[in-house]
């Protein structure tokens, strides 16, 4: 044990008040204190007096039966709100970010309540003036309810000393603390006053014996190493080791994360809440913990929802029969995303359930969320944490299966501390409706702090100021930067700087920053008989240089490192031969036809890997929403209106029949009914949407009817949209050809209607055949082949016809088959012959996808490969990569 200590546990055995600088120091010695006694052969002890300074306040005001005045921090930042809101309403500061303006005012008001200083009589800036404003009418609604803030409770309790409502401490020692504030001096004081004795019992020893400067690449090298390091001394036997992190709180979680991959690698492999080799002295937000995350999800659902938010309500575990639908939920998940929509209406959602048995405990969820909403009278806060508690109960949170220890604590925390936090505030505020008692409430759960409760382990991840007071056999203090010790000076706004630098207030002047930096370093170098100081080198493009105050980095002295132990490192490190196994081929389909549509022979023809992914073992990336209306969507809108077109007009002559203001009429009536209907059973975008959507189509084929169909010679529709089955192999294919239109001299022409702008006519003469839909149609009948076969594009400013015809001029400028050079390179000169490749090519795609074909082989690694969904699985890029081919390919 060292004297530090000793010292400390002596004065706390003589009676001796010993107040620490945190709770966590605080803790610290009070196991200390129970070690020693308990080495002593005592059973039995009395509690010491060792306790957090604020602690200590907020007892001393329990004692004097005025507990119930003191004001919380949610309850201040409230308050500050409600001045700054309540002031700036209906004028320009009401831009103002106000929980970041509520939070500097708070501290200002706190380091003028603490230097017992006053604006009154200062010359202000015009912010000052306003924060001067908001103080007074903060301080009289304070006087006038008799509460009590943080930053006047040290000036109350000095009160009471001198007054003799609290006894006077005979012996009191301040501990931890890198510099005394004007409370703690103020305290000191009193106490000496009244003839006591308070004294601050230095942390500063004898240096250390060994420090190591080191140097990383970047930051997260630096952790790494930091994480290595700790390895080693585990390995070698250290029981206590230390390492400190400035910005903790803002490199928790890769920290977290290195920290375990190095340290405890099987710990991220595992799927339970294991007790962790080292522990973080600072914990995450509550609401970012995932049974409160739910609730607050579930809490804060409005009349519309984005898809991401109904995806997550379908997987989470946290709510009502989610286990017993876990398999349909997701079924419905993926149903939702094929919409490719953003957001959903409630009610809308609700009707897509209705009539599912196996998802009636989700309908139930909406149901009870539905009418949650309609309760929206104003009342005082708590009353509405009481209805969200009930809200979650009734939806079934947290779930239905059993919970770990981490969520039990999660869930502990956010009704004794959550949920009471929004109690609290009754006295604060008058009646407020759902959504300011909500936003409340998240904010609330964000400023508490969740700590896993636990042992401290042999290592300990700190902040700067956490580790004040405490000692470490090895310690590792990281980011030390020229940047950070000593910070640059960031003085408070709201307080003139002229003061803030005449009463040395924190951050209020280099000079300040660089003597309070002296003493950190001076403490942190006592702090243990091994240390190293480590730096970044480099921060993206950023040259970084070491601190100043840090020893300088003698480029042949290293801390000691452990061999890398993520999982990633280990595996490759491996020297196991690895068998090579290429399986190219599945089983083959062994019962009779198999159904499938056009992208099954499409897929097989792009990449067998592909189609046996997709149509074998039926697996796809989820669709994407987008934004507004999805470009599939739009595509269908504009096939629907051009069916319901030629059902009515049925040939060229009726076309050509109609004025231009008829044609207009037919086409705008059609588009309105079409939208109608398409949106019907469908979630429909914003109205404003639907009218842009509704020109955009009615323009689009009305220029297609203007510059197409309209100079055409004559034809007759024989048929549009209609359903074909059509037996290729072993396979039953179900296609929807758009068109078939019969020419005056008898000839038949199948039409594809497309939106897209990257077609090719030469696709129906690859092989393999990458465009198969319309050539299935053209071979499935040999009584009804067509004469041609051809895309129509419809883009504004490009609409045409491209394909292949049996003859030149039977379909305007579409080219006739002896025209490709394609044809030519395959020996086809006749359509007959076509029709014979088409068929052979089809053939062979149906009989390698019933064989099971399966390779890695894409057609063409920009067409095939550029909007795949399976470049993860495959990796056709690193086998690309290898046959030189570039990634931008």
């Amino acid at each position: 044990m060292t004297e530090f200590k000793q010292k400390v546990i002596t004065a706390a055995v003589e009676g001796a008040l010993i107040l620490t600088v945190n709770k966590r120091l605080f803790r610290h010695l009070r196991d200390c204190f129970d070690q020693q006694m308990l080495g002593q052969g005592k059973s039995v002890w009395s509690t010491p007096q060792i306790v957090s300074f604020e602690g200590w306040l907020t007892q001393c005001l329990s004692e004097l039966g005025e507990g119930w005045r003191l004001l919380n921090q949610q309850q201040q930042q409230c308050l500050w709100e409600e001045q700054i809101e309540n002031s700036s309403r209906g004028t320009t500061l009401e831009l103002l970010q106000l929980s970041k303006t509520a939070e500097k005012a708070l501290q200002a008001h706190r380091l003028l309540n603490e230097y017992d200083l006053s604006l009154d009589d200062q010359q202000l800036t015009e912010d000052q003036r306003i924060f001067h404003s908001w103080q007074r009418s903060y301080q009289e609604q304070c006087r006038q309810h008799e509460w009590l803030d943080q930053g006047s409770l040290p000036k109350r309790i000095c009160s009471a000393l001198e007054n003799g409502q609290i006894d006077v401490p005979q012996q009191v020692v301040l501990v931890g603390f890198d510099q005394l504030s004007p409370d703690l001096l103020r305290l000191m004081k009193t106490i000496r006053a009244a003839g006591g004795c308070c004294d601050e019992l230095s942390l500063q020893s004898e240096p250390a014996g060994r420090i190591v400067s080191y140097a990383a690449r970047d930051s997260h090298h630096e952790i790494e190493s930091a994480a290595r390091w700790v390895r080693y001394l585990l390995d070698q036997g250290a029981e206590s080791i230390g390492v400190v992190v400035p910005d903790l709180q803002v490199r928790r979680r890769q920290i977290e994360r290195i920290f375990r991959e190095q340290i405890d690698p099987v710990a991220t492999a595992s799927l339970h809440d294991d007790e962790a080799i080292f522990s973080l002295s600072l914990g995450g937000p509550l609401a970012e913990q995932g049974v409160v995350y739910a609730a607050l999800e579930c809490l804060g659902i409005g009349r519309q929802l984005t898809l991401d938010l109904i995806s997550f309500l379908l997987r989470t575990p946290y709510l009502a029969a989610a286990n017993k639908e876990t398999d349909s939920r997701a079924r419905f998940d993926q149903k939702l995303r094929s919409f490719r929509q953003q957001k959903f209406k409630l009610t809308g959602l609700q009707s897509l359930l209705e009539g599912k048995p196996e998802l009636v405990g989700f309908l139930q969820i909406l149901k009870k969320v539905q009418a949650n909403q309609q309760v929206n009278n104003k009342v005082l806060p708590g009353v509405w944490a009481a209805r969200f508690a009930d809200e979650l109960h009734c939806l079934g949170w947290p779930g239905d299966r059993s919970l770990a220890s981490s969520e039990y604590q999660a869930i502990k925390v956010w009704q004794e501390k959550a949920l009471s936090a929004l109690v609290a505030l009754d006295p604060l505020l008058p009646p407020i409706n759902r959504q300011r008692a909500f936003n409340l409430l998240c904010r609330i759960s964000k400023d508490i702090e969740f700590q896993l409760e636990g042992p401290t382990g042999s290592v300990q991840v700190l902040g700067m100021l956490e580790s004040s007071g405490l000692d470490f056999q090895h310690l590792w203090v990281m980011g030390m930067g020229e940047t950070v010790l000593p910070a640059r000076p960031q003085p408070n706004p709201f307080i003139p700087l002229k003061m803030q630098q005449l009463h040395d207030m924190p951050h209020a002047s280099a000079t300040r920053e660089l003597q309070f930096a002296e003493q950190v370093i001076a403490r942190l170098k006592s702090a243990s008989d091994d240390i190293v100081f480590s730096f970044p080198r480099r921060d993206g493009a950023c040259d970084l240089r070491p601190s100043t105050l840090i020893p300088p980095c003698n480029p042949e002295i290293f801390p000691p490192l452990a061999e890398f132990q993520d999982l990633t490192f280990l595996l490759q490190s491996r020297n196991d031969t690895l068998e090579s196994l290429a399986d190219w081929r599945g089983p083959r389909l062994t019962k009779g036809l198999v159904e499938g549509g056009t992208s099954l022979l499409k897929d097989q023809a792009h990449c067998p890997f592909r189609a046996f992914f997709h149509h074998r073992l039926h697996a796809q990336r989820f669709a994407e929403p987008v934004p507004g209306i999805s470009p599939m969507a739009r595509g269908d809108l504009v096939h629907l209106v051009l069916e319901e077109i030629w059902k009515q007009l049925q040939d060229h002559t009726n076309l050509l029949a109609l004025e231009e203001q008829e044609r207009s009429e037919l086409v705008q009536s059609q588009v309105t009914a079409v939208l109608n209907s398409y949106f019907a059973d469908r979630s429909a975008p914003a109205e404003q949407l639907l009218q842009l959507e509704a020109e955009r189509v009615a323009i689009l084929v009305q220029e297609w009817l203007e510059n197409v169909e309209m100079k055409r010679d004559f034809f007759q529709v024989l048929e549009t949209e209609q359903q074909h089955v059509e037996k290729i192999g072993a396979l039953q294919i179900r296609l929807q050809v758009d068109r078939i239109d019969q020419l005056e001299n008898g000839h038949r022409i199948v039409i594809d209607y497309k939106t897209g702008a990257d077609l090719h006519a030469e696709e129906f003469l690859s092989q393999p055949l990458i465009e198969p839909q319309l050539p299935i149609y053209a071979v499935a009948n040999p009584d009804l082949e067509p004469d041609g076969v051809a895309f129509a594009q419809l883009r504004r400013g490009d609409c045409r016809l491209l394909g292949v015809v049996k003859e030149k001029g039977l379909l305007g400028r579409v080219r006739e088959l002896s025209s490709y050079v394609q044809a030519e390179a395959l020996g086809i000169s006749t359509w007959s012959e076509l029709l014979v490749f088409w068929r052979e090519q089809l053939n062979q795609l149906a009989e390698d996808f019933v064989a099971g074909e399966a390779v890695v082989k894409p057609y063409d690694l920009i067409k095939s490969c550029q909007y795949c969904d399976l470049p993860g699985i495959c990796r056709v890029q690193e086998r690309s990569t290898e046959f030189g081919v570039s990634d931008d390919c």
